[in-house]
């Protein structure tokens, strides 16, 4: 996969530990951007129907970007912290053109 790279992300999150999710995964974004120079967006998309999913949007520059981050501290740091709030989740790679 050549040029810039999408991750959407979807979790099925504990209704009892949304607001903790969504507050985990906010600073999380913050954090990346802030640190990581090959993260050009991310967002946490909170669906306006209170639904059991919360969505992830990333753009990375290209492949080593996001392989920094699936590799950095912060990450298996989040990682860590959010098993207890989830159900599900699924990871879709997408091509930016």
């Amino acid at each position: 996969m050549s040029g810039r790279v999408a991750l959407m992300v979807e979790f099925g999150v504990k209704p009892e530990r949304r607001q903790d999710f969504l507050d985990l995964m906010r600073s999380h974004a913050r954090m990346t951007l802030e640190s990581e120079p090959g993260c050009e967006r991310f967002d946490v998309l909170d669906p306006v129907d209170g639904g059991g999913s919360v969505f992830l949007y990333e753009l990375y520059r290209d492949k080593a970007a996001v392989d920094d981050h699936m590799n950095s501290a912060l990450l298996a740091s989040t990682r860590g912290s959010y098993d207890d709030m989830i159900t599900s989740k699924r990871v879709v790679w997408c091509g930016v053109s």
